[in-house]
Order: structure tokens, then C-alpha cells, then sequence
């Protein structure tokens, strides 16, 4: 197995106040690991480690299959593309002064052409001629040309940081498509952090779950899929009797109070539950199923939702 990147007991702390506590976490080349955590679980504080941003009170990272205590992860980093928090743009300057710009500061000598060709595979080709400044652009268009800017360096690894937040529809719609292109077309291996988790669900093969600086897990989205099951809402007058009925059958770490009823975060065989509560004399007034998501399974991990 091929890694691009791999954490060991990453801590940090900021006047006595500790943000990371041992994370260890493993990105395989090829990856499109989701990093999902709530505001201020750790998220940026890993990205900027890895950045060389920050440094670690202690613990280590290997950055293809160099050690962040080597000096050669200078060069290891020069294989990595990243946007952290939000693209550097020059807002009073053109998608193209802004490539040109940055050709400059990664030692390519304003190579026009690899500007525009990367302009191009970020959708965004037909502003190369154009005079308008990026602060005219809209949300989407920036991040476009903040990714544009990271791919410049030919990165085999990119690093997003939120690269969704604030956008519209129709921008998460072109960043998710520019995502998977680079991933599937380019090989490029990317470490993306969001809140939007339902959209990170539709590109991400990995994910790593922080919460409180702690890294809970890593699961691939294959084994995601298998323990993402039904979840069933049953509703009545008599919640007491309904609980009464269902906890031979279901552990309680798996049945929640909800407002007239019970949440069931298990798969079952509904019209055998409904058969024994109506043969109990328990009133059905509502019943709702549906298949559990990315959200519920973090919500679950970091102790979301009340036991029944």
C-alpha cells in the first residue's frame, strides 16, 4: 500500500489549550479523503501542520515517504497543492496575473502556456484574454482559480480546506465535477476538510472523523455504505407501552426517544414490528423510514441523539 500521507501522535497546543491530541491518520495514494469534523475539532490545525504553516509540540508526519523532521520535506512539500482556508487570490488582478503571479513565486518564469492550460482544465479558459479583476468573479469562479493556482506546481497531492463553503448549487456542482476530473483524469490524490457532509459523500473513497482534536476514526466509503442502514420513526399515543414492547427485541444503544415515539437505528423487518405492536393494542400514528446517511454516522460517533 502507497501513502502520500501519514500522521503519527500529531499534538498541538495554543496557550495551555490543547487542539490536537495524537491524531494519527493514513491517505493512500489515489484518495479522495473526506476530513470531517465540527468547527474547531482540528481540521485546519492538521492542514497548516502538514503546510508547514505551524509545527507540532510533538509527533510527526511522513509526506511521501519523507519525515516532517527531514530536511527534504521542503522538496516533499513542493509535490503538494493546497488552499487553505481560502485561495490567495489577488482580487484587483485578472485570472491570468494572478497565474502569472504565482508562476513567478514557484520559479516557473511565467510560463503562459502552463498558465493557460491549467486556467483551461479548471474550466475556466475563457478568461485568459480577459481584463476582469477576480474580485469581480463569483464564489465558485475563485475557488476555481485558487485551484488552478494549486495545480500550477503539477501537484500529486492537493489539500482543500472547506472548499465548498459559501458556494451556491450550481458552484458545489463545478467544484465536486473538478474534483473528481482531477482525481479520476490526473491521478491526484486529495485531502478535503467540509461541513457540507452530504456533498463531500458524493467524491470522497476515504474519510477520517475528528472531533475535539481526537481522530475517532477512518473508514473507506465502501464500509460506510455497509453499516449506513434503515432507520425507522415509529409514532403513538402510548410511547411507554411502545418502548415496553420494543426493548426485548432492540438494544438500547440502537432505539432513541423521539417526540409521540421511537427512532430504531437498525434494519428491520417493519410489517413484523407493526404486526406485534398492533396485536399489542398500541396505536400507529405515523411511521418513517429511511437509510441513514454520512451525517447520522458522524452525529453518531462524536454522541449525537438520545438514548431511549
Amino acid at each position: 500500500m502507497e501513502y502520500v500521507l501519514r500522521t503519527e501522535g500529531l499534538t498541538k497546543s495554543y496557550r495551555g489549550n490543547r487542539v490536537l491530541n495524537g491524531v494519527t491518520m493514513n491517505i493512500r495514494r489515489g484518495d479522495i479523503y473526506g476530513f470531517v469534523g465540527e468547527n474547531g475539532s482540528g481540521k485546519t490545525t492538521v492542514i497548516r501542520l502538514i503546510t508547514g504553516l505551524i509545527y507540532a509540540d510533538s509527533g510527526e508526519f511522513t509526506l511521501f515517504d519523507t519525515k516532517s523532521s527531514d530536511p527534504a520535506i521542503l522538496a516533499a512539500r513542493a509535490r503538494v497543492g493546497a488552499i487553505v482556508e481560502a485561495p490567495s487570490i489577488y482580487l484587483n488582478m485578472s485570472a491570468k496575473e494572478n497565474l502569472l503571479m504565482q508562476s513567478g513565486i514557484l520559479g516557473l518564469h511565467g510560463n503562459e502556456e502552463r498558465c493557460y492550460l491549467t486556467l483551461a482544465t479548471v474550466g475556466l479558459g475563457d478568461l485568459w484574454g480577459s481584463k476582469k479583476h477576480a474580485g469581480d468573479f463569483s464564489l465558485g469562479m475563485r475557488q476555481r482559480l485558487g485551484i488552478a493556482m494549486a495545480l500550477l506546481g503539477n501537484p500529486e497531492f492537493i489539500i482543500l480546506d472547506e472548499p465548498m463553503n459559501g458556494l451556491d448549487p450550481a458552484g458545489i456542482v463545478e467544484i465536486r465535477e473538478l474534483i473528481l476530473h482531477l482525481n479520476r483524469n490526473m491521478g491526484i490524490t486529495f485531502l478535503i476538510s467540509s461541513h457540507i457532509l452530504t456533498e463531500l459523500a458524493l467524491v470522497a473513497t476515504r474519510y477520517g472523523i475528528i472531533s475535539h482534536g481526537r481522530l475517532l476514526q477512518e473508514i473507506s466509503a465502501e464500509e460506510l455504505e455497509r453499516v449506513c442502514h434503515h432507520t425507522t420513526d415509529i409514532k403513538t399515543t402510548d410511547r411507554d407501552a411502545l418502548i415496553a414492547l420494543l426493548s426485548s427485541d432492540f438494544d438500547h444503544t440502537k432505539m432513541f426517544l423521539i417526540e409521540n415515539g421511537v427512532h430504531i437505528e437498525s434494519d428491520i423487518d417493519l410489517n413484523d414490528v407493526l404486526g406485534r405492536v398492533i396485536a399489542a393494542g398500541i396505536p400507529i400514528t405515523d411511521v418513517n423510514t429511511r437509510r441513514s446517511s454520512i451525517e447520522d454516522y458522524y452525529l453518531s460517533m462524536i454522541g449525537g441523539g438520545r438514548r431511549a
